[in-house]
């Protein structure tokens, strides 16, 4: 099966996108219109965001996915396209990019990450969250021997901790504004815990504004 056909399978099975209050606040205070909403499924997170922002698109790897959600937002704008492939073109320039859960998903995250950044504006705001490795849950599991396949989704191939997903996206020439933690289950939501044992990571990047030499024989005033 290839990758293509992994989640073409994936999006007709269903899953639930996270629906974090901390998420969705976090992620107003620094998003900018134009928004890209990556791996946007069947559309929810984009029409949300579209309650907030004038111009938002939506983008999934899935063919089936990108049908129902036009199905379920004909207003609004959606396109087929796969992050993790090189020199992709959107068509298109964002101030933001909105992905959350994506990155876990991902074979080649740098070119996943670099994508991002061509498909940003100058200065433009990356916000991704993804699953923490090493959440309290999971220090439990391999406490007891158990696996750390989180939530069961066996679709996860990357697996991250606060430290290491500042450093891949650093990696591709973001700078990280902040890193945040934040709980999804009913369990634990409203419970106070360092980021390092939180379930998800928030991460919100820019992308650096190349510095440009001035030319030669230019002088500087004094």
């Amino acid at each position: 099966m290839s990758l293509e056909e992994f989640y073409e399978d994936y999006a007709e099975k269903g899953f639930v996108q996270v629906n974090s209050k901390k998420v969705n606040k976090i992620a107003l205070k620094f998003l900018k219109s134009p928004v890209l909403d990556l791996g946007c499924y069947y559309g929810q997170k984009t029409k949300w965001l579209a309650k907030h922002f004038d111009k938002v698109d939506g983008c999934d790897i899935s063919k089936a996915a990108i049908a129902r959600a036009k199905k379920n937002n004909p207003k609004l704008s959606f396109f087929q396209c796969d992050f993790g492939k090189k020199k992709i073109k959107t068509g298109k320039k964002y101030n933001s990019i909105f992905a959350t859960e994506i990155i876990e998903h991902v074979f080649d995250t740098q070119t996943f990450l670099k994508n991002c950044s061509n498909a940003l504006n100058k200065g433009g705001i990356l916000f991704l969250t993804t699953p923490n490795v090493i959440n309290y849950s999971n220090r439990i599991r391999l406490l007891f021997g158990n696996d750390i396949f989180l939530s069961g989704d066996k679709a996860h191939i990357r697996f991250f901790n606060p430290k290491t997903i500042a450093k891949e996206v650093e990696q591709a020439g973001f700078k990280v504004e902040t890193i945040l933690g934040y709980n999804g289950r009913e369990i634990s939501k409203n419970i106070p815990m360092p980021r390092r044992l939180s379930e998800g990571i928030i991460v919100v990047a820019s992308k650096k504004i190349a510095k440009t030499k001035p030319p030669r024989g230019f002088c500087l005033p004094f």
